[in-house]
């Protein structure tokens, strides 16, 4: 039997789920190297459900899993694929739960749209329309951090008289990279080259979109652990709005990515609700942080420079 498992983390998992020709599907790159190294299942990360032959699709959503629009439209293409059988393997209440049903069964042959566009610009700069889809991150919003990281460095940025090479780590739909980019392209020094990079399959999905909408020559990269080894050291500037959560070991993620991706001299901003819990981790990859406040964020700076020493570590 043909099995497609959607939804469903390496923790899940069950060996006795996977006996058989079973595909897992995930929308992040993180989960399916998690579940291919716990696992050694067949496991693949794309924005929408692969089309197949499916005798059985298995999906697991609850509001504590996924958002109930990401819910409700990976559960449309779950109808589209007509396999054999679908199980829905719900994890909260049963009236959410026939709540999410009955606007499928409803009108099964309904196809609905969940792509959302919204603006954003910064001062001096031209209002761009983003687009983004159930599972990027602030879909349909823009988010104020992100805006508040783009506007410090757009304004840092608008006397350099030469093009710069720029990173944008955890881009979701490319909010921040391509305000930067829109505005240096206006004042005639566009980007020499601009990078995006993100976990998630429907952000790099999004920015690209919008990479092209904008004509921002731009490559996006779908990748759990920074940019390849290739771009290391070629960077003018990084810009990262890394997640709260997880005590910061994604954010130890985004500025390891810095410090290697970035010149001597190059110049990295990270963004952050309150400065005291990133800045003593940014410091420990850079050796100084200045704390420029906006919007009532903090936008964090650090400089690379030579190597040191610090907490047992090597920066720059």
């Amino acid at each position: 039997m043909k099995t497609l498992l959607v939804g469903y983390k390496a923790a899940d998992l069950k060996a006795k789920m996977l006996e058989g020709d079973v595909t897992c599907h995930v929308l992040d790159i993180y989960h399916r190297h998690a579940i291919e190294k716990v696992w050694h299942a067949k496991c693949i990360c794309t924005p929408h459900l692969p089309a197949g032959d499916w005798d059985l699709v298995k999906f697991r959503t609850g509001p504590k899993i996924m958002s109930g629009e990401l819910s409700l439209d990976l559960l449309q293409e779950v109808y589209a694929l007509k396999p054999g059988k679908i199980e829905l393997d719900f994890v909260g209440k049963e009236r959410d739960r026939n709540s999410l049903l009955e606007k499928i069964k409803s009108d099964p042959e309904r196809v609905r749209s969940f792509r959302a566009q919204w603006p954003a610009s910064v001062p001096g700069g031209e209002k761009l329309m983003f687009s983004s889809y159930p599972g990027c991150f602030c879909h349909r919003r823009l988010d104020e951090g992100g805006l508040a990281l783009a506007e410090i460095v757009t304004r840092e940025l608008s006397a350099s008289a030469v093009p710069l090479s720029i990173l944008d780590m955890g881009c979701g739909s490319g909010l921040v990279g391509f305000l930067i980019a829109s505005y240096l392209t206006a004042k005639n020094t566009p980007p020499s080259k601009l990078v995006l990079v993100d976990s998630h399959s429907r952000a790099v999905e999004a920015a690209q979109e919008n990479a092209e909408k904008f004509s921002i020559p731009a490559e996006v990269i779908l990748s759990d652990n920074g940019t390849p080894q290739r771009m290391d050291g070629s960077f003018d500037v990084f810009v990262g709005n890394p997640p709260y959560y997880s005590d910061y070991r994604i954010a130890e993620v985004f500025l390891e990515t810095a410090r290697r991706a970035l010149k001597e001299g190059g110049v990295c901003y990270s963004v952050c609700k309150n400065a005291a819990g990133l800045e003593p981790v940014q410091k420990r990859y850079f050796p100084e942080v200045e704390i420029i406040p906006r919007r009532g964020y903090a936008v964090l700076k650090s400089v690379k420079r030579q190597s040191f020493i610090q907490d047992g570590k090597k920066g720059c």
